[in-house]
């Protein structure tokens, strides 16, 4: 993951987050609501299952790029 200061990491947490709502919202449910199955599955529940599962690896990296940058001095 390329270095990245507080500042970029935590603009990058909102630009996610916003996505996330923005996602959960109707004109993306609209979207993949349609009677259309996918591997036997209504393509709304695929969508929801893809998101959640986006969602977590992005937390995750978000962890893991924290976890492992130094502590920030002053302030």
């Amino acid at each position: 993951m390329p270095d990245l200061s507080g500042s970029k990491l935590r603009q990058w947490w909102r630009v996610a987050f916003v996505l996330g709502c923005v996602m959960i919202n109707y004109p993306f449910l609209h979207i993949f609501d349609r009677p259309a199955f996918l591997f036997g599955f209504p393509l709304v529940y695929i969508y929801f299952a893809v998101g959640w599962g986006a969602s977590i690896a992005v937390i995750a990296l978000y962890a893991w790029s924290v976890r492992e940058r130094p502590p920030e001095k002053g302030g």
